[in-house]
Formats: C-alpha cells, sequence, structure tokens
C-alpha cells in the first residue's frame, strides 16, 4: 500500500510539474499584457503590479490610441492568419484524405515507395527552399499573395495528412465498403458515406493539428509577404519590436489574443483529437 501511494505522488507531482511547465509562460504573457510599461521594466520582483489594465487590449481592436497603427496592422493580420489556415486546412484534407484512402485500399506498384516520397518535402529543412520557391513566385506574379502562403503551407500540411489518415483508414473495416458497393455505390460514394463518418475523429485531429502548423509559421510569411496587407499574424507580433525599442506589452497582448484562437480549437475538439491520434497506433 505505502509503495502504490508513492507511486500515485509521484504521477502527481508529475503531472503538476508539466502543468506549471505548460500554463506559467502563459500567465507571465497575459500578466505582462495588463501590466504598466513601467512596472513591466522595472525589477522590484513582483508578479501583479498595482495598476493593471486592459488598456492595450482596447487600443489593439480600436482605432485610436498610441497603438493605432499596430493594432489595425495586426487585425488585418489575424484576419489573414485566419484566411490562410483554414484554406490551408480545408484543401490538405480534401486532397490528403482521397490520397491517403487511395493508399490504404489500392494496390498499385511502388505504393510504398511514393508513400515514403510524400515525407520527402516535410523533411528537408525549409530554409534551403526559400530561395527556389521565392524564384518560382516572382515569376508567376505571387509574392505577397495570400495564396501563395496556402500552397507553400500545402507542402508541409499535404504529408502529414497523408501519412495520420492512411494509418486511420486501415482501422476501418474494408467489408463496410464492399457491402456499399454490392448495394450499387460507386468507390467515391462508399468513400464519402462510409469511410469519411467513421473517419471524423482522425480528419478533426489531423485538420487541427495542421491548423496550428500553418497559424504559427513565420519564416514563409516573412519572406514571401512584403506589404503591410498581407502580413500574417507571427510576424505582425514581431514588429511591434522596432529599432526604437520593444514593446513587451504589446507582443505579450497580441500573444495573448492569438494564444486564444488554438485553446478554443484544442477543447471544442479534445475527444476527436485524442481519439484521432491514438487510433490506428496499434495493428490487429
Amino acid at each position: 500500500m505505502m509503495k502504490r501511494g508513492f507511486k500515485r505522488a509521484g504521477i502527481y507531482l508529475a503531472a503538476i510539474v508539466v502543468l506549471l511547465w505548460t500554463l506559467l509562460p502563459i500567465l507571465w504573457m497575459f500578466i505582462s499584457s495588463i501590466t504598466p510599461t513601467a512596472d513591466l521594466l522595472t525589477i522590484d520582483g513582483k508578479w501583479f503590479s498595482e495598476n493593471v489594465n486592459f488598456n492595450r487590449y482596447i487600443e489593439i481592436f480600436s482605432q485610436s490610441g498610441s497603438a493605432n497603427d499596430a493594432g489595425a496592422q495586426f487585425v488585418n493580420s489575424l484576419k489573414i492568419s485566419i484566411l490562410v489556415s483554414v484554406s490551408t486546412v480545408v484543401l490538405a484534407i480534401l486532397f490528403g484524405g482521397v490520397s491517403a484512402y487511395a493508399f490504404a485500399r489500392l494496390r498499385f506498384k511502388f505504393k510504398n515507395t511514393l508513400l515514403m516520397a510524400t515525407m520527402f518535402f516535410q523533411l528537408l529543412p525549409s530554409i534551403t527552399l526559400v530561395i527556389p520557391l521565392y524564384v518560382i513566385g516572382r515569376k508567376i506574379g505571387m509574392i505577397d499573395q495570400p495564396m501563395f502562403l496556402v500552397v507553400l503551407y500545402m507542402s508541409f500540411t499535404l504529408p502529414y495528412v497523408i501519412w495520420v489518415l492512411n494509418g486511420y483508414y486501415k482501422t476501418i473495416p474494408s467489408d463496410l465498403e464492399q457491402a456499399a458497393q454490392i448495394d450499387g455505390c460507386t468507390w467515391f460514394t462508399a468513400y464519402w458515406r462510409i469511410v469519411l463518418p467513421l473517419a471524423k475523429p482522425g480528419l478533426v485531429a489531423v485538420g487541427a493539428l495542421s491548423f496550428l502548423m500553418c497559424w504559427d509559421e513565420f519564416m514563409y510569411a516573412l519572406i514571401f509577404m512584403t506589404s503591410l496587407s498581407s502580413k500574417t499574424m507571427p510576424v505582425a507580433i514581431s514588429e511591434f519590436s522596432t529599432r526604437y525599442g520593444i514593446d513587451y506589452g504589446m507582443i505579450s497582448t497580441a500573444g495573448c489574443i492569438a494564444t486564444v484562437f488554438p485553446m478554443l480549437l484544442a477543447l471544442i475538439f479534445q475527444k476527436y483529437i485524442v481519439t484521432g491520434l491514438t487510433a490506428g497506433g496499434v495493428k490487429d
């Protein structure tokens, strides 16, 4: 009993350490966002200032105040990030889902080779692709176009979607599709009406994680989006730091706002994400 008690205490202690390690930076970011700059730059060992306020949140979403230009740019960048991330996820699931189903169900030559090849560009360091991608984008006139970011983000989200869904589709019995085809369904109809509803946890899981990949991406957005009207949210946050100084308070405020979307996504689809990522891990 004592050994079991120590084991349980160790598990709880480890869980508390992990929880603090995860939440303390977010808590400190929120505290910094509501702390006046004068108190934020002093070293007094206090967690909370006596003059906390939410003025930065008001300024960043309003058209008045000292953060007028930066706030308007951040709101526009937030819209661009949502547009690019959602568009990438929809296209990646649309094309990646069909491709993963083909790898899981069909038999054809070089299937395993092609499946490995889908991961090739994701294994390459992103920095090595910047110059050729920039040359291609400039020749086709897509530099500074958010749609070009969608195409670039597809290069690392599509392989991930194919790999995860390929394993998930294999957990769905093929007898269901064969029975549907006997009843008159075509290959696509069986996929649409039988497989997709059963694969909803896997689709939600890869969709949520692909969204996070696009939401946090910085390098491509910094290099390929040059105008203020096309910058994404991570780039807009970085520009609160200028050659004249660093606005730590506004960086923390923008970071808190940017964190809300992934947190809501994880909370809403938590059940599907856990189910989708654990399915296919064990072979029958």
